[in-house]
């Protein structure tokens, strides 16, 4: 969040963002002011130095490093579309190697994008109890907002998750139009082996490819992931 808002923020506005009672958030800050991610300034905390010792350590975890061949494959594939894993964390997405056609590849962000508009995100909800899945919804909505493209992404957490459904065929999540006109995310659950759960997308102009196309990709995508993860 520090590194995200470009400036210093107060620790109350830090406390009310989170979530946390503002000494427990006062703890938090000194301990990662003293191992040097944070810095106090006359303005309120932002990051400091440290934070870009963690950037190494991304391409360490084997969800981010096994993977990273078959994502340019995938990406290659699939008509220009963007493939990206995705874990629900702690009630919010972050996301993994993100990868486009010409074989730029991000390998990792956090993003203080609304679970609702995330096609990875709700296909991992609908594997949810419905009333957890709910929460999660309205902590997204309380941290980041709503939003989505007008007359067609519903207003209530609960049509939100009633038109997900609606819109899951097997095992596949297809959203069109949901953020912006002309654009469609398309998601999958993944088996890796992992304590959260993880979803491959793919994302990009809606003309590229049907419902049909794009569920036989993603199946075909996820069995390539799954098995590359697994090896040794």
């Amino acid at each position: 969040m520090l590194v995200d808002e470009g400036g210093p923020i107060t620790g109350t506005e830090i406390a009310r963002r989170v979530g946390l009672h503002q000494s427990s958030t006062s703890r938090i800050l000194s301990t990662l002011t003293e191992v040097g991610y944070v810095r106090r300034t006359a303005r309120g905390f932002a990051p400091d130095f440290g934070v870009l010792s963690l950037v190494s350590a991304t391409s360490q975890f084997p969800l981010i490093r096994k993977p990273r061949a078959v994502m340019r494959k995938i990406a290659a594939g699939c008509g220009g579309l963007s493939p990206t894993l995705s874990m629900l964390w702690r009630n919010q997405m972050i996301y993994f190697l993100r990868t486009s056609e010409r074989g730029e590849t991000i390998d990792f962000w956090w993003s203080d994008f609304p679970i609702h508009l995330s096609a990875p995100g709700l296909r991992l909800l609908l594997n949810l109890p419905r009333e957890q899945a709910l929460e999660i919804l309205r902590g997204s909505r309380q941290r980041f907002g709503w939003g989505g493209q007008p007359g067609v992404v519903p207003e209530t957490e609960e049509a939100v998750l009633d038109l997900a459904a609606g819109n899951l065929a097997h095992d596949v999540i297809v959203l069109r139009g949901w953020n912006r006109p002309g654009e469609t995310g398309a998601a999958i659950p993944v088996d890796v082996d992992e304590d959260h759960p993880v979803a491959l997308a793919l994302t990009g102009p809606s003309d590229v490819a049907d419902i049909p196309t794009l569920q036989l990709w993603l199946h075909d995508a996820r069995r390539s992931v799954e098995a590359v993860v697994r090896q040794p």
